[in-house]
């Protein structure tokens, strides 16, 4: 009888210990979640996609990527790009894809995914495609390649690259984005998946202009995180 009552008394004293160690957490829960304490977490925000769908020898292409000559290096660190070229599929021809001005342009559209699949930031692959449009005749000859790479500071991948399967790989599956998308006229710009600009022998379809200016007005009013001093520089047009 009396071991059954104190069996029941530590019972009790050990549910009272633990309901008063619960209530205590909970005190703490309360007390942290009303602390001025913020940790440092790193926050990743999404990136403004501009998209340029294109020939590496096209004057129209040339043209479009001399105006973001003026784009690029305000905004890249708020926006990713993406090459569209534009071409037909085809196994058998020497880069897996028939393009408009014959295989030269094929092997600069592949010099110019692999640069932008391989670089530290936009910054550089800009530059180097910078340094590409300077001489349009020569796109797609591998010496001008080689020395833009070289000015851009590419690395041993870029060049490995070039010269291998993954080159070819990269240029087949743009020219897929460009027909699955629908869209065949060099140049075209889109930003965050919608139309925004078409070069064609003169520029049409750009209801937000297409001057260096306009472009960065747009790409800062589509990024959603904290945007570069730059930014108020190009307050949203009024519509």
């Amino acid at each position: 009888m009396y071991k059954s009552l104190d069996t029941k008394q530590q019972n009790v004293k050990r549910w009272r210990i633990a309901a008063g160690v619960l209530l205590a957490l909970s005190l703490l829960v309360l007390l942290y979640k009303g602390s001025s304490y913020s940790p440092t977490v790193e926050v990743k925000e999404s990136k403004v996609l501009v998209e340029l769908f294109v020939m590496s020898r096209c004057p129209d292409a040339i043209k479009v990527e001399r105006v973001f000559d003026g784009v690029v290096p305000q905004v890249y660190s708020i926006m990713d790009l993406q090459l569209n070229f534009i071409g037909q599929l085809d196994p058998h021809s020497t880069y897996g894809v028939k393009c408009k001005h014959g295989n030269d342009e094929c092997r600069g559209n592949i010099d110019q995914l692999c640069a932008l699949a391989h670089n530290k930031d936009l910054a550089m692959f800009w530059q180097f495609l910078s340094c590409l449009n300077k001489n349009p005749r020569m796109i797609g000859r591998g010496e001008e390649a080689l020395k833009c790479a070289s000015l851009a500071g590419l690395d041993s991948a870029f060049y490995t690259c070039v010269s291998s399967g993954e080159g070819r790989q990269l240029l087949e599956q743009s020219v897929e984005n460009s027909q699955f998308i629908g869209v065949n006229t060099s140049a075209t710009v889109f930003i965050n998946g919608k139309p925004r600009c078409v070069e064609d022998a003169g520029w049409r379809e750009c209801p937000g202009g297409h001057n260096p200016s306009d472009f960065i007005r747009d790409i800062c009013a589509a990024y959603k995180g904290s945007r570069p001093s730059i930014c108020s520089e190009y307050p949203p047009s009024r519509k």
